[in-house]
């Protein structure tokens, strides 16, 4: 044992080593990481389009350069465009300076003027001036009087200037376009090699993860240029309708800013705003710009994005925030641009690479528990405003009998696996047996008892060891009858007969409830509670009898099992199913030979409403 701990121990630090070296390349290679990232990208981007002109005849060689001479052409007239939009705004500086020098004057006066009041109301200093600034001389430079630069001096220092703050962002867009051409050229090439590295010799399988990551990552670009294609198209719409000079401009600037998260469209809607500023000498149509923008941000950042994002590439909301703080924090603005597909990547790699698991949990979009175990944890809690929203949001789509089947059911077998080992305390156990009967009265309420419009008090019968009796017990106390005889008209009572255990009490109560919950007359009974032969009367009222499970034969519990339905037989009346459910999607049981004999056998509630469907009055 100390070994293969010693063992694990040495796994865990290896794979700490491996993150932190991984995380030290990110952040210390980024310069060299973030070109090829983005212009991996624009390539991931543009290959569709590529694979689509090479439909017509052309190479990869040719498609290659016609789609980037077709992107460029359509960013340049984009371009051409706004900077014809903004020079037509220099007509009217004039007015606009005017205006934006009006409201900055008003802006200093509502904040500056009560800080003056209260500086007047301050001690005063006699033979000291107010402002001590003013009352110093005025010191001569070392150089002598200021005189402005002049000649071509000026000139080159301010050209050098100029292409010292330009040169580092053309140097990185120059590098993404040497190494987006190449990626291009090489297209095939390049996926061929990622294969063979990442695969091995488990081509298939390279080949299912790389085409699920193009697939996600198509749908995610799809999609985000819909929505901010969408939001310009709208903002350009709403701003045109107030007034607000060039709305093409600030349109066209929102959908392409919104491209870098959380940051972006905030800087349009900025610029927006003083533009609208300038427009007018009042205050509304800036309120209106940021009214506008704010009302688009938050129905399509709120409303559209997480829905489609988080379907259409497999990514939480949760994890898409998180991985826009974390690339955002390593990479700047461009990890903000790039956070989602490197997101996705981990998320891909978590679904194709059993080490990595932990990713696609982590960050994936598919729940971390299944329904049947959210049910059984909620439950041990107490939690039941959860459990209601979950089955309600099932039943929304599926029958309450397959609900269940499929999670209540489940839940139970996880619950009796760890109750037989001692592992749910009295606590959890009185918690879950009130959670469920609250959720049983929620979900499968019968309509008698709702008609009746009873208001009892509630039940206490829960605490009894056998879940299924208490869960009857409770039925009845609201419904405000005894179990009783089984007294009714001829042929209209379904008898749902649990031989004992735990788990026939357990699924017998719950096919009555689905059964009373679509309206038929269905009795929950024990096999020390069944009919007698001397009662003939509640023979004949018997038109349908589910037997919940199947003792041995030669059991005691078989033998009245066998003389119950005998006597039922006798009648001529009854049809007779066994319900045997399968646990855990286990195969069928064989049908049963002798001496049992049966009209029919189901293996799911599901199946057993199915024939009681016929008996409906």
């Amino acid at each position: 044992m100390s070994s293969s701990s010693g063992a694990r121990g040495d796994t865990i630090a290896l794979r700490i080593l491996a993150s932190a070296a991984i995380l030290a390349l990110i952040v210390l290679g980024r310069d060299v990481l973030m070109p090829i990232a983005l212009a991996a990208m624009f390539a991931f981007v543009l290959s569709p389009l590529v694979r689509q002109v090479r439909r017509f005849g052309l190479g990869q060689t040719g498609a290659s350069l016609w789609a980037l001479g077709l992107v460029g052409l359509l960013m340049a007239g984009i371009a051409a465009a706004l900077a014809l939009q903004l020079a037509s705004l220099s007509s009217n500086l004039p007015s606009y300076t005017a205006h934006l020098r009006a409201k900055a004057e008003a802006v200093r006066s509502l904040s500056l003027g009560p800080l003056s009041s209260l500086a007047s109301l301050g001690p005063s200093h006699e033979g000291t001036p107010q402002d001590g600034a003013a009352s110093l001389p005025q010191m001569p430079s070392a150089g002598g009087p200021a005189t402005p630069e002049g000649g071509a001096g000026s000139s080159t220092a301010l050209l050098a200037r100029v292409l010292g703050t330009l040169w580092g962002p053309l140097g990185t867009v120059g590098v993404v376009a040497l190494v987006l051409v190449f990626l291009l050229l090489e297209q095939d090439a390049l996926r061929d090699r990622l294969l063979r590295l990442a695969g091995g010799q488990d081509l298939r399988g390279a080949t299912v993860a790389f085409d699920d990551a193009g697939q996600r990552l198509s749908r995610y670009f799809a999609s985000q240029v819909a929505v901010n294609a969408g939001v310009g198209v709208v903002t350009w719409g709403l701003l045109a309708a107030i007034g607000v000079p060039q709305p093409v401009v600030w349109a066209a600037l929102a959908a392409l800013l919104r491209f870098v998260p959380y940051v972006g469209y905030p800087a349009a809607a900025l610029s927006a705003a003083a533009m609208a500023a300038a427009a007018e000498p009042g205050w509304g149509l800036v309120g209106s710009t940021l009214l506008i923008f704010a009302v688009i941000e938050l129905i399509a950042a709120n409303g559209v994005e997480p829905h489609l994002y988080g379907h259409s590439t497999g990514l939480s909301p949760f994890s898409v925030v998180v991985s826009a703080i974390f690339w955002g924090a390593v990479w700047g603005p461009v990890g903000l641009l790039m956070s989602t597909p490197l997101t996705l990547c981990l998320v891909v790699a978590g679904r194709h690479v059993p080490t990595l698991s932990f990713l696609d949990l982590l960050l994936g979009d598919s729940p971390a528990l299944t329904l049947a175990q959210r049910f059984y944890q909620r439950s041990l809690t107490g939690n039941l405003v959860e459990i209601v929203s979950d089955a309600q949001a099932y039943l929304k789509k599926h029958s309450l009998a397959r609900y269940f089947d499929r999670v209540a059911l489940p839940a139970f077998e996880l619950a009796r696996a760890d109750y037989a080992q001692g592992l749910i305390s009295e606590a959890q156990q009185a918690k879950a047996r009130c959670a469920l009967n609250e959720l049983f009265d929620t979900i499968a309420r019968d309509p008698a008892t709702h008609r009746r419009g009873r208001d009892r008090r509630r039940p206490t019968a829960l605490d009894s060891a056998h879940l299924g009796l208490g869960l009857r017990q409770a039925r009845l106390q609201a419904s405000g009858v005894s179990l009783g005889p089984v007294h009714a008209p001829p042929g209209s009572v379904t008898l749902c007969l649990s031989t004992g255990s735990t788990e026939s009490e357990l699924v017998a109560e719950l096919l009555v409830r689905v059964l009373r919950h679509q309206g038929l007359d269905a009795r929950h009974f024990t096999l020390d509670e069944c009919v007698t032969p001397k009662d003939d009367e509640a023979l004949d009222a018997l038109g349908l009898v589910f037997l919940v499970e199947l003792p041995e034969a030669e059991s005691p519990q078989g033998h009245r099992v066998l003389q119950a339905l005998g006597v039922i037989r006798q009648r001529g009346l009854a049809r007779l199913v066994l319900l045997r459910p399968r646990w855990d999607h286990a195969d069928p049981p064989p049908p049963p030979g002798p001496p049992w004999h049966f009209d029919a056998t189901a293996d799911s509630l599901e199946a057993a409403v199915a024939w009681a469907e016929p008996t409906r009055t």
